[in-house]
């Protein structure tokens, strides 16, 4: 079961919405709490009488129950959730206007009920606070309760991410360390992924250029910072999660940093 929860304006819009048959094969009027209301308009107008006299500007609260297309709900059992989502949110029972309507769209039942946030007793509207949140809080709790059916995590695409596989369930991009990432400028990774370029390209037996290592872009990048105008040191790499702490990105810095010394120093005859 899903329960989603939306806070509104637009009693019109609410009552029209309610009513609309569109795709919906059955419309039935579940309940209206208010005695003096015969029907969804009278209803509506009603809960603006009583939310006109604060400065709430949306006093109307929606929640969809949405159980499984083979499980059917009855108006005992929509009841129970109803009671339950008010002692959760808050509304004390009674104080606050609400009506409740089915709707069974493409065979799936669901049902619609709208609170007028607005209290009775006090005038005041009460806030329901994270009321997504505590919407899903009431679902699993009836689901035990009425032996509902609990919904299950779609399984998407797997991502592969540094050779391993990270199914959608449990892959989350901030969890991966992404030490190189586009926005660094070229200068902090100069001679960090591997030897520095050499002059010239790499060549094929037939004498073509393959295009990889060694090419007049990447050689001028490197040389770009060479011993003249760079001195490496960890304080240069130190921009980010990079260089920082004792950790194996420190580690593997002080790493290249040393490879890029060594390749500078003269040859010996």
């Amino acid at each position: 079961m899903i329960i989603k929860s939306h806070i509104r304006a637009g009693y019109r819009a609410a009552a029209d919405y309610l009513k609309e048959q569109g795709k919906n094969e059955v419309i039935r009027l579940v309940e209206i709490s208010d005695p003096d209301a015969k029907n969804l308009d009278k209803a509506f107008q009603n809960m603006w009488t009583v939310a006109s006299g604060s400065k709430v500007k949306k006093p109307l609260h929606h929640i969809s129950i949405n159980p499984f297309k083979d499980e059917r709900l009855t108006d005992k059992q929509v009841k129970k959730i109803i009671e339950r989502c008010e002692q959760i949110y808050g509304y004390k029972s009674g104080d606050h206007q609400r009506v409740v309507v089915e709707h069974i769209k493409e065979g799936r039942q669901h049902f619609h009920v709208m609170w007028n946030r607005v209290s009775f007793a006090t005038g005041k509207a009460v806030w329901p606070g994270h009321h997504w949140l505590k919407s899903k809080q009431a679902a699993r709790e009836m689901e035990v309760e009425l032996g509902l059916k609990r919904p299950v995590r779609r399984m998407g695409k797997v991502k592969v991410t540094r050779g391993k596989a990270f199914k959608a369930e449990t892959f989350k991009p901030s969890s991966i360390r992404h030490h190189y990432p586009a926005s660094r400028p070229a200068r902090h990774y100069a001679g960090m992924l591997g030897e520095l370029p050499t002059t010239g390209t790499r060549k094929k037996k037939d004498g073509k250029s393959d295009g990889s290592g060694g090419g007049a872009a990447s050689t001028a990048s490197a040389l770009r910072y060479s011993s003249k105008s760079y001195t490496p040191s960890v304080k240069k790499y130190s921009g980010g999660n990079i260089g920082k702490g004792n950790g194996p990105e420190r580690r593997r810095v002080n790493m290249w940093v040393g490879v890029e010394r060594r390749q500078q120093r003269p040859k010996h005859s």
